[in-house]
């Protein structure tokens, strides 16, 4: 079941690209088997929203569903999450030995939702340090740049602030920055559009700046499901504003976060 439907030469390409521009599409590592199991799943935790559902569509109209954490809430998030080849997927971009699931995410745009996700990264949001992480970003419906697509800003680290996203308005940029807009506008190839199908996986390090399209279109969902997976260098760093845990991990700061097998599963190798 773990099997990834890629050969070892695209998995070497794949993670130079990784490491050169932050984000890499694999195209077709999930077998029609898993889409299923994983389609039942998200209609699983739709009908049943864990306290951390939101609904971020704002005031544009439509639905936009989000919750976390479904591993530890949902049997088959948990055996997706175990037995699929996501772990090692994650494993061999990061170049680790071993992966540990931080969370894990559903990201729904229902048909007709306009609002976009602003640009940001990933890691000022979670209560993490070090910087061996990525999300494997997968799509269960097309997805294009009228349907929820992801655009990306190439390579990662840049020392530009996330977006707020109750405003919708840019935070401060390091004082020796130009504004993210005037940058992407005065090289606009640095800018990729990840068009996907249900079957590929993107892949994207935790520190690359990223967007997301809304969906306009009136028939089409946008369903997809996000693992956030680390390295083990990684260590529980709370702080202010922050992402909420679906409960109070048994783990000090500054603490690997794979200490906690039971909040934070080890993916890849599973353990024997």
């Amino acid at each position: 079941m773990r099997t990834m439907n890629t050969g070892e030469d695209r998995i070497t390409v794949a993670a130079q690209q990784f490491a050169n521009d932050g984000v890499v599409v694999l195209r077709g590592v999930l077998d029609p088997a898993w889409l299923q199991h994983l389609s039942a799943a998200l209609d699983e935790a739709l009908a049943a929203p864990t306290p951390l559902a939101q609904n971020f569509a704002g005031t544009q109209g439509g639905a936009f569903h989000s919750d976390m954490y479904l591993s530890s809430a949902f049997a088959s998030f948990r055996e997706f999450a175990t037995r699929s080849p996501v772990g090692e997927l994650a494993a061999r971009m990061l170049g680790v030995e071993h992966v540990t699931l931080f969370t894990d995410e559903l990201l729904v745009k229902e048909p007709g939702t306009p609002q976009e996700t602003p640009w940001h990264h990933d890691m000022p949001y979670w209560p993490l340090g070090g910087d061996s992480a990525c999300s494997v970003w997968i799509p269960l419906d097309r997805v294009t740049r009228h349907v929820g697509a992801l655009e990306f800003l190439r390579g990662w680290g840049r020392r530009f602030h996330p977006r707020n996203f109750d405003s919708g308005l840019d935070r401060r940029t390091e004082p020796r920055e130009e504004s993210l807009q005037a940058f992407i506008a005065s090289d606009p190839d640095q800018v990729i559009t990840t068009e996907a199908e249900p079957g590929d996986c993107i892949v994207f390090h935790a520190l690359t700046l990223h967007r997301a399209f809304g969906n306009t279109l009136p028939h089409a969902r946008r369903r997809a499901v996000a693992l956030r997976l680390v390295g083990p260098s990684v260590v529980y760093q709370p702080r202010p504003r922050t992402i909420p845990l679906i409960w109070a991990p048994a783990l000090a700061p500054g603490t690997p976060l794979g200490t906690d097998r039971e909040l934070f599963p080890r993916l890849w190798p599973l353990d024997p």
